[in-house]
C-alpha cells in the first residue's frame, strides 16, 4: 500500500520539478510512513513519486522500482495477489528482480505486453510506469475499484496521484468545485467517475488505463462488468463447493504480507465468513475487531461478533462507537475522503480504522451484497410491477404529495421514464426541487443529477432481467463509486490496508456466472453463500439475515442533530448554500424522524465545502 504520484512532460527545470513531486508525496505521508522516494527524469522533464507502507519485502522493496537497465519506472499502490506465478514465467523468459516485492513484477511484464499486460493482474491496484525511451506513461486502475486515481491536465503536464489533496499540492492547480458534480453527490451520496469534485481532475474509471506521450493520449477498458450466461447445469450444493474453493484461495492469497494480517467483523455474514476461512489457515492466531455502539442497544452486534470470536478462538477487541464523537468523526472523514460521499458509515469506519491498533493489514467482508445480492430491497418487485398499469403522471402526483420519504421514494421509483431510471431513483437523497431550492443560484446547475448514474447500453444488454440489472448498478455504481473509494480513502488515512477476498477476480467470476436463483431463492438472500457459511460458522451466525449499518446509525439522532444546525447555519465562511432556504429546511427536519437521509448529503457537502473552498481551507496551494 502507497500513495503514488507523477507528472510527465512538465517543462520544468529539474530542481523545481522535483520539489512539485516532493509535496504532491509528503501530503500522502499517513498513506505511507515507511518510506518515501521520488525520481525525477531531467531529460523527459518528468518524475515520478511514492510514499510507502511497507507490506512485502520491507528492506528492498521501495518504490519508485526500475528495470534492469533503469528505462522503465513502475509505482504500485494496492496489492497483485499473483505476483509471485507471473514472477516465475518472467524469470523464465531472462528478467532478473532485485526484490520480492509485487511491484517489481509490473515493470517487467510491461516489458513483454505493453499496456496488454493489465489483464494479467489478480488483485487491488492504481499503478503507473513509465517508459523513458516513448517518454510515454501508462495509468490503470483495478476491475472493482478497489484503489482510487485521479489525473489533470495543467500547463504545466500531466499530473496523477492517489489522492486529490496531491495534485492541488504539486501547486500545478487550483481547487474549484465542480459544480455538476455537486448536483449529482447531492442526488445521489457519490460522485461517479469519471467525475470528481473538482473541475478539472478525472477519476479514473474503474478497470480502465490511460496511456499518454508526447504525440497522444488514449483510454481503454481492460476489464468490464460482464455476466456469463453460458452457465452449466449444477446443483446449489456443487456451486457451494465451488465457492468454497475460490474464497478460500482468494482468503488464502489475501492473507500474504509479511506482517501480520487481521480481520475486522461485524457479526454478520459476510465478514464472518471470511474471518472464519483466515483463522483456520492462519500460522498464528488470528486477531479480530469490531465496532461497538454501547450507547444503542438496539443496533449493536456485539454479541454476534463476540460469538464468531469464540468460536474461530481469535484474539478480538472492541472499538465503541459514542454519540459525542459525531462531529469530529464527520468532518475528519470528509476531509480525507476528499469527496462529498454519503454512501457508507463514514463516521464509524474512521473510529474503527483509527482505533484498530497495531493491525497493518486487514480482511474484511466488502462486496459480497454485491456480488451475490445480499441487499434486502433487491428482491422488492411492487415498485416495478406498479410501473405496468399506473399512470406516470399519477405516480407523480402521489410523490409530491406523500406524507413520509418512504412513500415519496415509491412514487418516485414508479414515475421513472424507464426501469433503469427506476433503478436510480432508489438511490436517490435529494430531489432536483429541493436541491434547487437550497443551493444559491450560482452553485446551482440543475443537473445531471442522478441520470449521471446511468449504466451504458452495452452493459444494460448483458444484464437478462431486474436482478442481472441491480446488481450490475449497485456493483459499479453505490460500490465501486462510493462504498470503496470510502474504505480505501479511510483506511489509508491511518496506515492500514484493507483486503477484500469477495473482490478477487477468480470470486467476480464465479458470482458473474452463477444463476439468479442462487443469489435469491425465496425470501432469502446470498442463498449459495448461505449454504457455504453453514459449514463455517455457528447456526445462530448461519441464518442470520441481512442487518445493514445506517448512514447515520440508527440512535445517533440527538448527537447529529444539535451538530448540524450549528455547522449547517455557520455562516463563518463560503457557503454553497442559500442560508434562508436551509434553516427554513433544518427546521422541517428537526421535526421530523424519516429525513436523515437527505440531511446527511447536504450536512456531508457543507463539510466539504468548507474544508477544500472555505476560508480556513487546509489545501495546499504552493507554485511550481
Amino acid at each position: 500500500m502507497c500513495g503514488i504520484a507523477g507528472i510527465v512532460e512538465s517543462g520544468l527545470p529539474p530542481d523545481k520539478l522535483r520539489s512539485c513531486l516532493d509535496r504532491m508525496r509528503d501530503v500522502m505521508e499517513r498513506r505511507g510512513p515507511d518510506d518515501a522516494r521520488t525520481e525525477v527524469f531531467a531529460d523527459c522533464q518528468s518524475g515520478l513519486a511514492a510514499r510507502r507502507l511497507s507490506i512485502l519485502d520491507l528492506e528492498r522493496g521501495a518504490q519508485p522500482i526500475p528495470n534492469e537497465d533503469r528505462t522503465a519506472f513502475a509505482v504500485l499502490n494496492g496489492e497483485i495477489y499473483n505476483h509471485a506465478s507471473l514472477r516465475e514465467k518472467l524469470e523464465k523468459k531472462g528478467h532478473r528482480f532485485r526484490t520480492r516485492c509485487d511491484t517489481e513484477v509490473l515493470v517487467h511484464l510491461y516489458e513483454e505486453h505493453g499496456a496488454g499486460f493489465l489483464d494479467q493482474l489478480h488483485g487491488m491496484f492504481a499503478l503507473a510506469v513509465y517508459d523513458l525511451r516513448e517518454r510515454r506513461l501508462l495509468i490503470a486502475r483495478d476491475g472493482p475499484g478497489m484503489k482510487p486515481l485521479y489525473h489533470a491536465r495543467t500547463p504545466h503536464g500531466f499530473v496523477f496521484a492517489s489522492e486529490i489533496k496531491a495534485l492541488f499540492a504539486s501547486g500545478l492547480l487550483q481547487p474549484e468545485p465542480d459544480l455538476e458534480a455537486v448536483d449529482v453527490a447531492l442526488g445521489t451520496g457519490l460522485v461517479p467517475a469519471p467525475m470528481s469534485g473538482f473541475r478539472g481532475v478525472t477519476k479514473l474509471p474503474a478497470g480502465c488505463y490511460c496511456v499518454t506521450d508526447p504525440a497522444r493520449s488514449r483510454e481503454g477498458r481492460f476489464w468490464r462488468y460482464r455476466y456469463d450466461h453460458r452457465r452449466p447445469r449444477r446443483s446449489a450444493s456443487q456451486y457451494a463447493e465451488i465457492l468454497e474453493e475460490r474464497l478460500t484461495a482468494a482468503v488464502k492469497s489475501h492473507m500474504a504480507a509479511d506482517v501480520p494480517v487481521g480481520a475486522f467483523i461485524s457479526g454478520g455474514l459476510d465478514s464472518s465468513l471470511v474471518a472464519a476461512i483466515a483463522a483456520r489457515h492462519s500460522s498464528s492466531r488470528l486477531t479480530t475487531c469490531a465496532i461497538v455502539f454501547p450507547e444503542e442497544p438496539a443496533v449493536d452486534e456485539s454479541r454476534y461478533a463476540n460469538l464468531l470470536a469464540k468460536h474461530i478462538g481469535s484474539e478480538h477487541t472492541e472499538v465503541e462507537f459514542r454519540n459525542a464523537e459525531i462531529p469530529e468523526l464527520i468532518t475528519s472523514a470528509v476531509r480525507h475522503m476528499e469527496e462529498p460521499l454519503c454512501t457508507s458509515p463514514s463516521m464509524v469506519s474512521w473510529k474503527l480504522f483509527r482505533e484498530a491498533g497495531p493491525m497493518k493489514v486487514a480482511l474484511s467482508g466488502e462486496g459480497a451484497d454485491e456480488i451475490f445480492a445480499g441487499y434486502p430491497e433487491l428482491r422488492w418487485k411492487v415498485h416495478y410491477r406498479l410501473r405496468r398499469f399506473m399512470p406516470r403522471s399519477l405516480a407523480r402526483f402521489l410523490g409530491r404529495t406523500a406524507a413520509t420519504q418512504r412513500w415519496k421514494r415509491i412514487w418516485r421509483i414508479v414515475a421513472a421514464p424507464d426501469p433503469h431510471a427506476a433503478d436510480l431513483e432508489w438511490r436517490r437523497h435529494v430531489t432536483p426541487e429541493l436541491k434547487q431550492r437550497l443551493l444559491l443560484p450560482s452553485c446551482s446547475t440543475r443537473g445531471p443529477d442522478i441520470e449521471a448514474l446511468r449504466l451504458d447500453p452495452e452493459s444494460l444488454t448483458n444484464s437478462h432481467g431486474l436482478l442481472e440489472r441491480r446488481l450490475q448498478f449497485e456493483y459499479r455504481r453505490r460500490l465501486g463509486d462510493g462504498l470503496l473509494v470510502t474504505s480505501e480513502k479511510l483506511s489509508m488515512a491511518h496506515a492500514l490496508e484493507l483486503r477484500m477476498p469477495f473482490l478477487d477476480r477468480a470470486v467476480v467470476d464465479f458470482a458473474l456466472a452463477l444463476p439468479p436463483k442462487m443469489k435469491y431463492r425465496g425470501a432469502r438472500e446470498k442463498y449459495v453463500l448461505s449454504l457455504l457459511a453453514s459449514r463455517y460458522l455457528p447456526r445462530e451466525l448461519a441464518q442470520r439475515r441481512k442487518y445493514g449499518l445506517r448512514n447515520p446509525p440508527k440512535g445517533t439522532g440527538q448527537a447529529l442533530r444539535s451538530f448540524a444546525r450549528e455547522y449547517l447555519l455557520d455562516d463563518a465562511d463560503t457557503t454553497p448554500f442559500d442560508r434562508g432556504e436551509l434553516e427554513q429546511f433544518v427546521s422541517q427536519w428537526e421535526a421530523s424522524e424519516n429525513m436523515a437521509s437527505i440531511l446527511l448529503p447536504i450536512l456531508q457537502l457543507r463539510c466539504w465545502w468548507r474544508e477544500f473552498f472555505g476560508s480556513a481551507s487546509s489545501v495546499a496551494r504552493a507554485g511550481p
